[in-house]
């Protein structure tokens, strides 16, 4: 028997006949007919064909008709609805992320409508509906928070490059509102005594950060940028820029500091962004995922009641997580196999 039989191949792509990457937007589709897609929906983007409205649409034509391809996108089912509005803002992709189109400016990419998602909820995934309508508050207050001196918060944001000095403050503006977020998104969180709350704060913190800019990257399509809370970004590709200090303190030159750092940037993206943006990794997976890295248990100091809850919340989230697969990706039927992909991530973060 050929060993090559039996092995399940990926489905192609039902635009252009490429590699599939799974279910988007209701169709299978590659990555790059799935970002073109987005794009398209999201910027309310017209083509015109400038032929007869029946261009070949197939993954080795270098420049596919726009107009034509989008056709075939709706043709075989994907769905305007089901795009996540944003709007690029970063610069120029790196060569090796998939993604045609124009970009312009914005500021960070907002929430899915998850009174859209209603029919998917029911009832079964009450922390996790929390989670999503308090994180899209949470964004609307970055945007004040945030906010450069002498800027309207009412213009759009162009986002920059950041030293790493600026890193830091952004990430020091979150941690007050991140910390509220948990306090108003968790049943029995706010009960627990201030200890408790800090125990569990400290270990979840960082790990969050890092979940997070991996969230911003499968919102934004983007691997070879770092993107932060405040919407800025910290350039991987040229990363002398990040260790640059305008005061001239820094112990060390930009030069040796990337000598010696830079490696992170390729790891995080290794462990993080590109595993991420493979699985398609979307907002309630994100929140699963803070979720079992919040209510961590065995810390050191966490009481008995913190484990307690803790591992209730925790059981919650992984009966919440498995509705939604069984629900929202009824034609997968591998609800198992995404969750244990799921936890996975988990052993990537410190």
């Amino acid at each position: 028997m050929n060993s090559t039989q039996g092995k399940s191949e990926k489905p192609p792509c039902s635009i252009c006949g490429e590699v599939g990457n799974g279910i988007h937007f209701g169709a299978e589709a590659c990555r790059a007919c799935a970002a073109f897609f987005r794009r398209s929906v999201a910027l309310n983007k017209g083509y015109r064909c400038r032929g007869n409205g029946k261009c070949e649409i197939v993954s080795t034509i270098r420049c596919m008709c726009r107009s034509c391809r989008f056709g075939k996108c709706i043709a075989v089912g994907m769905k305007k609805e089901a795009v996540q509005k944003y709007r690029d803002a970063y610069g120029k992709r790196g060569s090796d992320v998939e993604s045609p189109g124009t970009s312009g400016a914005s500021v960070i990419g907002s929430m899915p409508n998850f009174a859209s998602l209603e029919s998917v909820e029911e009832g079964g995934m009450p922390i996790l509906n929390t989670l999503g309508a308090n994180y899209a508050k949470l964004e609307s207050v970055r945007r004040v928070v945030h906010h450069e001196q002498g800027a309207s918060v009412f213009q759009t944001r162009v986002p920059k490059a950041v030293t790493y000095k600026e890193a830091n403050e952004v990430s020091s503006k979150e941690c007050d509102l991140v910390a509220d977020w948990i306090l108003n998104s968790y049943p029995g969180f706010s009960d627990l005594p201030k200890e408790q709350k800090k125990i569990l704060f400290r270990n979840f913190f960082l790990p969050f950060v890092i979940l997070q800019g991996g969230h911003f990257a499968c919102i934004h399509n983007r691997n070879d940028v770092i993107i932060l809370a405040s919407g800025d970004y910290i350039d991987c590709s040229h990363p002398e820029t990040f260790y640059y200090d305008p005061d001239g303190r820094q112990l060390m030159s930009s030069e040796d500091a990337v000598r010696m750092f830079a490696s992170s940037f390729s790891n995080y993206r290794r462990n993080v962004t590109d595993p991420m943006l493979r699985d398609n990794v979307d907002s309630y997976e994100f929140f699963a995922l803070c979720s079992l890295v919040l209510f961590d248990t065995g810390l050191e100091g966490q009481s008995e009641e913190c484990i307690i809850v803790s591992r209730r919340i925790r059981e919650a989230i992984q009966r919440e997580i498995l509705y939604y697969y069984r629900n929202h990706y009824k034609e997968l039927r591998g609800d198992f196999k995404k969750m244990s992909k799921l936890v996975m991530y988990l052993t990537s973060i410190p």
